[in-house]
């Protein structure tokens, strides 16, 4: 922890001063605090009332605001990607590179986004806007660093080239308004601008000497040959270009003869004729006074550092880096959070910029996106006090609490477990907690933890959220719907209950609720027994209402000889096979008038039959005595 790192200080509302405050963890993230009576000051009154109430205290989430909410689904589908970059071989920077370039797209797309609204919005909500625009815009603001200087790694290391365009991005203003004096092609704009020079100083130091140029071109003094001298001075500067051809020794050599040519018209007074021409011209040979004498037209000290490399040490690789960048930074006296961060990237200190970007209010996005790209491209090699390797254990540290911290969320739940998936250690096991605790709300909402569940083969999940949802159906009386997730859950044992309730419906009503449903079971009836003996005889129902009455005779015979049939359904089997028996053609055989007989002696005790018990026997003799005739007849024949 930062030694000047001070917490913040939280009132909370209601809360008389002689009475002590207790807290407890709700969980991991939330603490309940509440006024303890018990340890009030003796010098007030106990008899004193009090309204007891409990605060909840939590970190605030900017993520789950809905400006932020493309970001988060955004930056979820680069990282999935780059997870099946792990598994490849070869060279795959290119790859990461591709990548690293699309997570800063998306925060630039945010901070566009909230630019936008920002312009728009309402003053109360204006501050928190343009405190996400401040997070976002450093955090793109260092990606983009570790970027040039970790992922797209340029042959001969040499930094410069990258570090200037990486400052002309982030710092346009003084670029655009020279760009726009230039459209206007007005000689004598130093007279007619007043940022003229503003906007000369800012292109020099960026290293934009083709803008310099064509500023210095439009002054009213640009014939003279002060500014003639300067032209041609700027114009010969050699620019290093790792594929321009030469070696860094000869660039070396042919830079400082041109340095030493420039330093000789300074000396010998060459463009005293205008003081801020003069001050150009000293910046440009490289004297450090002027640079800080101009800090006044930068934003941040990075910008004095590329401009102290540009002209100062053009071929400067990135171990010098860290020299540069502390003798400016400490001068600046930057110590922000963001400051820090980038200091500790030049300094190779990828510890250092992890411990400051968690400082950055972002809830962890950046640290663990971040984190994730170096450790897949071999980048992150931290070391604990005991010079032991931990990278992989901070990986999954990071990946594992930005999952945790989504998983809160009542639409980005799916992202944050996506997370935890990729967690080879703790990651299941934290899914497996947290999905059990998530409100299930609406029956897509449970399709997609049960998707979760199933994919990550939590079976025991599966089963227990479907039995609940079962059991809630139940309860509202759906019967279909508490078979259907009755067998998503595979228990036989719930599936052979909520059978067992059509049938007792069935028998109390006559009727055959979720027809469709049941019609349609197809292997799912040999889930169990019970469900069997439904499907088979709503299948019964089925052939009879259809007229195939040799069929539904002949499954009907089955569900008696079956023993599937529970004790309280005899009466209704027996009862269904009387108009069978009654029909005009033979349908049962002999051979089924005795099946039926023997179950009438087995089972036919039921009060509820009792009053077609004699019905039952004579249309089983009727039918017999038919039967017997025509297979007599066939026999002969």
């Amino acid at each position: 922890m930062d030694e000047n790192y001070s917490p913040p200080t939280i009132d909370i509302p209601n809360t008389p001063k002689h009475l002590c405050i207790t807290g407890s963890w709700v969980n991991s993230s939330r603490i309940s605090i509440y006024m303890n009576k018990r340890f009030q000051s003796s010098t007030k009154k106990s008899s004193e009332k009090y309204e007891p109430t409990v605060h909840i205290l939590k970190p605030e989430v900017i993520l789950f605001s809905p400006q932020l909410r493309k970001l988060v689904n955004e930056s979820n589908g680069v990282f999935l990607s780059i997870q099946k970059i792990k598994s490849s071989s070869g060279d795959v920077r290119p790859e990461l590179l591709k990548h690293s370039k699309q997570y800063r797209s998306i925060l630039r797309a945010c901070i566009e986004s909230l630019q936008d609204i920002c312009g728009k919005c309402l003053t109360d909500k204006k501050e928190s806007l343009e405190n996400f625009l401040t997070i976002f815009y450093q955090i793109e603001c260092i990606w983009h660093l570790i970027e040039i200087l970790y992922v797209d790694i340029v042959p001969g290391d040499v930094v410069l080239p990258q570090l200037l365009e990486w400052i002309r991005f982030h710092f346009p203003s003084r670029e655009l308004v020279a760009v726009k004096i230039l459209a206007q092609k007005t000689i004598g704009a130093d007279l007619e601008y007043p940022n003229y020079w503003e906007a000369v100083i800012g292109c020099a130091l960026h290293g934009k000497l083709d803008l310099v140029r064509a500023l210095l071109a439009l002054h009213s003094k640009a014939d003279h040959p002060a500014f003639v001298m300067a032209e041609n001075i700027l114009k010969t500067m050699p620019i290093y270009n790792v594929y321009g051809g030469y070696s860094i020794d000869g660039f070396t050599t042919c830079w400082k003869r041109w340095q030493l040519e420039l330093c000789s018209n300074l000396n010998s007074k060459t463009f005293i004729v205008d003081t801020y021409l003069e001050m150009i011209m000293k910046l440009i040979s490289g004297e450090q006074d002027i640079l800080w004498q101009f800090s006044q037209y930068t934003d941040a000290w990075y910008e004095l550092l590329a401009a102290k490399l540009f002209y100062t040490s053009p071929c400067c690789k990135q171990p010098e880096l860290s020299h540069h960048a502390n003798s400016i930074s400490k001068r600046w006296q930057a110590n922000r959070p963001s400051d820090n961060a980038i200091r500790a990237v030049m300094e190779s200190d990828l510890h250092h910029v992890i411990k400051e970007i968690q400082y950055m209010g972002d809830n962890g996005w950046f640290a663990t996106h971040l984190v994730d790209l170096l450790y897949v491209c071999g980048k992150l090699k931290i070391l604990d006090r005991d010079q032991i390797k931990v990278s992989s254990q901070l990986h999954e540290s990071l990946i594992l609490e930005y999952g945790n911290t989504l998983m809160a969320h009542h639409s980005l739940w799916q992202c944050g477990a996506s997370y935890l998936i990729h967690c080879p250690i703790q990651g299941l096991a934290r899914l497996e907690i947290l999905l059990q605790s998530l409100p299930m709300g609406s029956e897509a909402r449970v399709n997609k933890i049960l998707d979760i569940a199933r994919d990550n083969k939590m079976d025991h999940i599966v089963t227990s959220i479907c039995k609940i949802q079962g059991l809630k159906s139940m309860r509202q009386g759906r019967l279909g719907n508490a078979l259907a997730w009755a067998l998503k859950a595979q228990d036989s044992g719930f599936i052979t209950y909520i059978a067992d309730q059509f049938l007792k419906r069935y028998a109390e009503h006559g009727e055959l609720d979720c027809r469709d449903l049941l019609e349609n079971l197809g292997f799912c009836m040999m889930a169990s027994d019970r469900l069997t003996f439904l499907g088979k005889y709503c299948e019964f129902h089925q052939m009879y209402g259809i007229g195939e009455f040799k069929e539904a005779a002949s499954l009907l015979v089955s569900l008696l000889v079956s023993n599937l049939t529970p004790k309280y359904f005899w009466s209704i089997l027996l009862s269904d096979a009387i108009p069978l028996l009654e029909a005009k053609d033979v349908i049962l055989s002999s051979s089924d008038c005795f099946e039926l007989l023997r179950c009438v002696e087995a089972h036919g005790d039921d009060l509820k039959f009792q009053n077609k018990i004699e019905i039952f026997r004579l249309a089983v003799a009727r039918n017999l005595a038919r039967a017997l005739s025509l297979e007599g007849c066939q026999v002969e024949h």
